[in-house]
C-alpha cells in the first residue's frame, strides 16, 4: 500500500503545471463552498438571534389563541403559580411581561397602522436587545417609567411621520371592551433593528401605561422567556406547561411562533445541495481529465509494468491514490484558505447591503458574519474526496485495462 501511494505521489508531480492547475481549481472550489456554507450559516443564525432578540424570546406564555389572533381579548393575568413556575426552572436565564395590541400612531403629517408593545423596561432589557437597538443620536433613550406617556419608535418609521424626540404623537387603539381609546404621548426615542418590516410597524411603550390605556387591569398579553439556549426551548417549553397546567394558557416555543423560519432555514439547507452539485462537477471532470491525459502519456509505460507482472488491480490502485493525493492537496490548501478567510470575515463581517437590501427585509441584518462548524468542515471533506475517487474511477478502469501488447507498441 505504501508503494502504490508514493508512486501515485510521483506521478502527481510528473506534470507540475498541469496538477498544479487542477489543484488550483480544486481549492478554489473548496474555498467557495466554504464561503457560501459560511455565508448561508451567518444568514440562518442572524435570521434567528435577531427574530429572538426582537420579538419572539426563545419561549412565550400566552392565553390561548392569542399568537395565532393577536387580539387584545386573548389576555391572562400572571398570577404566583406562572411565576413560580418561572423561577423554579433552571434553564431559563430572564423572562418579562409584555403587551400587543394593534392600532394606530399619528403626527401632525401622516399616520400609520401599527404594533403597540407595552414592556417593563426593567424586564425587556434582559429579554431583548431594544435597549441596544435604540439611537442615542439625537438625545433619545430607552423607556425608563412603565407608566410614563413616553413612545419608543424606529428611526425609519420616524421619518414616515416626520416626527423628532421630544415630539408629541397620537396613539389610537381599540380596549379589551372593544372600545375606542387614544393618548398623547411624547416621542422619548428612536430604534434601528436589523429587521426592515419590524420596524416599519411596531412601538413601544410603559406596560403600566398601555393597561390602562386598553383597560386590563394587571392582566397582560404574554411573558416572553429567554433560556440558556435556543436549542432547549422545545424541552423548556414542555416542562413549563406540565408546571403551570392550565388549559387557558399555551406555552410555545420559537419553533411553535415562527414557522416560517423553520421553513427558511430548511429551504437554505436544501440550497446547498446545489453548491455541494456545482463543485462536484467541476472537480469530475478536472481530475478526470488530467488522470486520462496522464495515462495516455504512461500508455507504454504501464504496458511494461504489466509485462513485468503488475497485476491490473495494482494499476488500479496506483492511479486512484495519484487521484487522491491530487484531491487531498487540493482539499488541505482549500480548507486552510477557507479557515482563516472565516477566521477574518467572523469579525469584519460582509456589508451586503450594497448588493441586497433584501436582507433586512429577510431579518438577517445588512451585514453577514458567516461562520463554520466542525460538522462542515467534516461534510467538505468527504464531499472532496468522495467526488476524487468517483472521477478516478474510469481512468483507473482504463488503465487496468491497458493490454501489454498493445501499449508496446503504443507510439
Amino acid at each position: 500500500m505504501k508503494t502504490f501511494i508514493m508512486l501515485g505521489w510521483r506521478n502527481l508531480w510528473r506534470q507540475k503545471r498541469r496538477s498544479l492547475v487542477v489543484i488550483l481549481s480544486i481549492t478554489l472550489g473548496v474555498l467557495m463552498m466554504l464561503l457560501a456554507i459560511g455565508i448561508m450559516n451567518g444568514m440562518i443564525a442572524q435570521m434567528l438571534d435577531n427574530s429572538i432578540s426582537t420579538k419572539l424570546g426563545h419561549i412565550a406564555i400566552s392565553g390561548r389563541g392569542f399568537s395565532d389572533t393577536m387580539r387584545i381579548e386573548n389576555n391572562f393575568f400572571p398570577d404566583d403559580r406562572i411565576s413560580t413556575a418561572l423561577r423554579k426552572e433552571k434553564d431559563i436565564v430572564a423572562f418579562a411581561p409584555r403587551i400587543k395590541a394593534y392600532g394606530m400612531i399619528q403626527s401632525g403629517e401622516a399616520s400609520r397602522g401599527v404594533m403597540i408593545i407595552g414592556v417593563l423596561p426593567s424586564s425587556e432589557i434582559n429579554v431583548s436587545k431594544i435597549n441596544e437597538f435604540t439611537l442615542p443620536d439625537e438625545g433619545g433613550r430607552f423607556l425608563s417609567d412603565p407608566d410614563a406617556l413616553d413612545i419608543l419608535i424606529s428611526k425609519s418609521l420616524a421619518d414616515k411621520l416626520d416626527v423628532y424626540v421630544g415630539d408629541r404623537v397620537v396613539l389610537m387603539l381599540t380596549d379589551k371592551d372593544n372600545e375606542r381609546a387614544g393618548v398623547g404621548l411624547t416621542v422619548r426615542g428612536f430604534f434601528r433593528t436589523p429587521v426592515e418590516d419590524y420596524d416599519n410597524m411596531v412601538v413601544y411603550m410603559g406596560i403600566g401605561r398601555l393597561q390602562t390605556l386598553t383597560n386590563l387591569g394587571g392582566n397582560i398579553s404574554e411573558i416572553t422567556i429567554i433560556t440558556k439556549k435556543k436549542e432547549i426551548a422545545d424541552s423548556v417549553k414542555e416542562r413549563l406547561s406540565r408546571a403551570i397546567n392550565d388549559p387557558s394558557l399555551e406555552v410555545l416555543s420559537w419553533r411553535d411562533m415562527a414557522p416560517f423560519l423553520v421553513k427558511a432555514i430548511s429551504l437554505i439547507d436544501k440550497m446547498l445541495l446545489i453548491y455541494y452539485a456545482i463543485f462536484f462537477i467541476t472537480v469530475v471532470f478536472s481530475i478526470a481529465n488530467t488522470l486520462i491525459m496522464s495515462i495516455m502519456e504512461r500508455f507504454h509505460e504501464i504496458g511494461v509494468m504489466k509485462s513485468i507482472g503488475t497485476r491490473p488491480s495494482q494499476v488500479f490502485f496506483i492511479v486512484m491514490f495519484e487521484a487522491l493525493n491530487l484531491g487531498a492537496v487540493g482539499l488541505v490548501i482549500g480548507l486552510g484558505a477557507g479557515f482563516l478567510l472565516m477566521l477574518f470575515l467572523s469579525f469584519t463581517g460582509i456589508d451586503l447591503s450594497i448588493f441586497m437590501d433584501a436582507m433586512r427585509q429577510w431579518g438577517a441584518g445588512s451585514v453577514i458574519y458567516p461562520f463554520m462548524t466542525a460538522r462542515d468542515f467534516i461534510i467538505s471533506t468527504v464531499v472532496v474526496e468522495l467526488t476524487t475517487i468517483i472521477a478516478a474511477i474510469y481512468p483507473a478502469v482504463k488503465a487496468a485495462r491497458i493490454k501489454p501488447l498493445d501499449a508496446l507498441h503504443y507510439v
